[in-house]
């Protein structure tokens, strides 16, 4: 059976940029202080605009800054598109990128600094919360999109402040490290089968705050820091701990990590001082081992390493100076990683510094939000977010897509994406929707997905394999040969 899929053509048209500048060998752009023209129209093109536009294409472009109600340091895209945030202070909120408006969503127990992921119907699962510093919930707490409201569930064994969350390929979410109500780090992972926690006593293994955890090619959940050794955790039974390689460089709190593709893992910065290096690893060797990619322009720190439709990795905000959260060394500007060739491009710069406590989230446009820091730690209160347009909305007409989404789809199936652009498509991927705090997105992981072009679209295989692409809700984008993708589409894997 093959389903048909689309969205609409895209209005979306970047702000127009209005200055640049050079620091040092730093380009620095600054998004129009004339916020009259909205963000789907286009002022007629004079030569300044074509000018600023070609150096966007370059190092993409910052949107002015904007209010938001509270700290952003938790931060999901949700299946409907829209965005759930909450912090320490004030009620978790719903941001619509359509016209910015904000909802209130409160929720049934303090969520700070508690670990999510998404669930295959899409629901988000939050595991744990914050009873006081380094003192965590047992709490465990449920939002459904499709309603706006949250449910309260049997709360785990242990409270957790600050674990994290890893979908697994049957569906079920474990949930590892944290804190408990005593301080305890909580050495025994649970299992949330979508009614019940189970724990897995087999696997008892002390691990830093908020593990950087993906599902591995052979199922298990592998560990891939922060600290120095990584490690694989096999869910089966009691479950079991084994030890996988060592880093190259030893260790890297508060620095960030993505699949980039299926069973490939980028981890960048992180450390005191903080560090510019980056590493890499594919578990699908016989012999997985990390090895060095090219280092970051800048050494960062509490930064955020977000997926981008054409493959690339966006690194955003953080701080180069030594210590745990020091203002004095904010990074603006960002940073962009290209997994074919392995080197860094240094980006335009953002106006507001973003460090503990930033986040950073695709959406489904292309676009990326930017926002947080603050709430604990020392620094200021950031109650504001920024809009990143990388180079690629600046390089031509985007392919657009032709026909109505079919929501669900099952493995191993094919769809018709329907589109005038198919002899352009050069590539199609699958990005699963961002939940991200504390540096680090315990959701997101992308898979290429295999295509054929055929009269009036393309015919995109979805994969078989679930350890490939994890049940639960996905964007899908089409990149063209210039590398411009369209906008992305909401489906649900399951």
């Amino acid at each position: 059976m093959r389903l048909t899929i689309g969205v609409r053509r895209s209005r979306f048209v970047p702000f127009a940029l209005s200055t640049a500048c050079v620091a040092g060998s730093l380009l620095v752009l600054h998004a129009c202080s004339d916020h009259s023209t909205a963000p789907t129209e286009r002022r007629p093109a004079a030569s300044a605009d074509l000018i600023t536009d070609a150096l966007a294409a370059v190092v993409g472009q910052w949107s002015p800054v904007s209010p938001a109600p509270i700290v952003q340091l938790h931060l999901h895209l949700l299946p409907n598109g829209k965005v759930l945030s909450w912090g320490h202070a004030g009620d978790p909120q719903v941001w619509d990128p359509a016209d910015g408006s904000f909802t209130a969503v409160p929720s049934p127990s303090l969520l700070f600094c508690a670990g999510h992921a998404f669930m295959p119907d899409g629901r988000l699962l939050v595991a744990g919360g914050h009873l006081a510093d380094a003192l965590g919930l047992p709490n465990t707490n449920v939002f459904d999109p499709a309603t706006g409201t949250w449910q309260a569930g049997p709360p785990m064994a242990r409270g957790r402040w600050y674990p994290t969350n890893t979908t697994l390929p049957n569906g079920e979410v474990v949930t590892i490290s944290g804190t408990d109500a005593t301080g305890t780090r909580v050495e025994i992972p649970e299992v949330w089968d979508g009614t019940s926690w189970r724990q897995l006593t087999g696997a008892i293994l002390s691990l830093p705050y908020y593990p950087r955890t993906f599902v591995a090619p052979d199922g298990r959940v592998f560990y891939a820091g922060e600290a120095w050794q990584s490690r694989y955790l096999d869910v089966t039974g009691s479950g079991s701990w084994s030890d996988g390689p060592y880093r190259q460089y030893p260790t890297r709190d508060y620095g960030s990590a993505v699949m980039y593709e299926p069973g490939k893992i980028l981890y960048v910065g992180g450390g005191s001082p903080p560090t510019n290096t980056a590493e890499i690893i594919d578990l699908n060797d016989a012999t997985p081992t990390w090895r060095f990619t090219a280092s970051m322009a800048f050494p960062r720190r509490q930064m955020n390493a977000t997926l981008l439709p054409t493959g690339d990795v966006l690194v955003t905000g953080g701080t180069s100076s030594p210590g745990f959260n020091d203002p004095t060394g904010a990074v603006h500007a960002a940073e962009l990683w290209n997994p074919a060739t392995g080197l860094w491009t240094t980006l335009a710069s953002n106006a507001v510094t973003r460090i503990y406590h930033s986040t950073t989230l695709l959406l489904p446009d292309g676009r990326v939000l930017h926002t947080g820091s603050g709430d604990a730690g020392g620094a200021a209160d950031e109650r504001s977010y920024e809009i990143f347009s990388p180079p690629y909305l600046f390089k031509g007409p985007r392919p657009s897509i032709t026909s109505a989404s079919p929501g669900v789809v099952a493995y191993g199936q094919s769809i018709l994406v329907e589109t005038p652009d198919a002899a352009s498509i050069a590539k199609v991927t699958l990005i699963r929707l961002g939940s991200v705090t504390h540096a680090f997105d315990q959701a997101q992981r992308l898979v290429p997905l295999s295509f054929t072009r055929e009269l009036g679209g393309v015919s995109v295989q979805i994969p078989a394999s679930r350890t490939v692409a994890t049940p639960g809700p996905y964007l899908v984008f089409l990149v063209n040969g210039g590398g411009v993708p369209s906008e992305g589409q909401i489906l649900r894997l399951q």
